[in-house]
């Protein structure tokens, strides 16, 4: 009997963790795909940006309806959550994806998710600061990895010479700062209205306050089956499906798990980079991919430590 037990238990984590990892390649595919759109669609990342943000945030309120009707408005009743909601939508939502599409337009889905992934450093260097302590050691490895993969991937080792623009490393970093203020400003709010429901609500309000500056009913490109086909993957498997398929992860093995597993998102994106749109990356830039990745998995072993593995 306890070993039918360990063997269901077993079973159960693995599925846990195909299913966060299968959401950290979904998240990858979309910065690919919206590459895709920039490069022989014409599309621009403001206008796919606000189209994606209104469109998968009334997809996800729609489950919310479904499944917490009692609720759905509830978060718009309260003077202060609405604040924190809407801060959370220009700045977490709007914010996190405007500057990161606008990186993976100036250079590629691969360099911009990777530099996106500097953001858990700058979590930990917030975290330290305001409670006060010192980095422990894995924190301390962390943050070199992460500045030394920064710079072999900004400079190729050559502070004179910078293989990616001035420009597509600061709306990528800046991408990393908002997507630190994505996982840290709703924290109180998912805890009390529910996680679909901040994120919908968010990505929703996000796209309809960005609407107002980037006008996404002049639609911009040239638009074929192929085009529509690849606004779906950002918007639905980059999106929605990604995103349920790692909140289910984290329900299943655990957030320090389900947030390692969730690192395939720069692989693929790097990957997808090289094999769908042709991106060459040099030695330099493969050492700076692994110097960030390195800093990511460092941070994660605490945690999964704790978690019993």
């Amino acid at each position: 009997m306890e070993n039918r037990f360990t063997n269901m238990e077993r079973r159960e984590n693995l599925r846990g963790m195909s299913i966060a990892l299968i959401g950290g390649i979904f998240w990858g595919l979309a910065g690919v795909f919206g590459q895709y759109l920039f490069e022989y669609k014409g599309t621009n990342a403001r206008w796919l940006v606000s189209v994606r943000l209104i469109i998968a945030g009334l997809l996800l309120l729609s489950t919310v309806w479904i499944k917490q009707r009692d609720t759905f408005w509830k978060i718009w009743t309260r003077k202060r959550d609405v604040l924190t909601l809407l801060l959370f939508s220009v700045f977490g939502m709007a914010g996190c994806q405007l500057s990161y599409y606008t990186a993976v337009e100036l250079s590629n889905a691969g360099t911009a998710t990777v530099l996106q992934y500097t953001a858990p450093v700058m979590i930990l260097a917030f975290e330290a600061v305001k409670d006060r302590r010192r980095p422990d050691n894995f924190e301390i490895a962390a943050l070199i990895f992460a500045l030394v993969g920064t710079f072999f991937l900004a400079t190729h080792g050559n502070i004179q010479s910078m293989p990616i623009s001035t420009d597509a490393l600061i709306w990528g970093l800046m991408s990393a700062v908002m997507m630190a203020v994505y996982n840290l400003l709703p924290i109180r709010l998912m805890k009390e209205y529910g996680t679909f429901c901040v994120i919908g609500w968010g990505m929703f309000a996000g796209g309809i306050i960005l609407s107002a500056f980037t006008h996404p009913w002049h639609v911009a490109g040239q638009w074929d089956l192929q085009a529509v086909g690849a606004l779906a993957v950002v918007i639905v498997v980059g999106t929605v499906l990604s995103f349920s398929f790692y909140m289910e992860g984290v329900r299943m093995i655990g957030a320090a798990k389900a947030s390692l597993l969730a690192s395939a998102e720069p692989v693929t994106a790097t990957i997808a980079s090289v094999f769908m749109m042709h991106v060459a990356f040099a030695g330099m830039d493969l050492i700076g991919i692994i110097g960030i990745l390195t800093a990511v998995l460092l941070l994660s072993a605490p945690g999964l430590k704790k978690a019993g593995r």
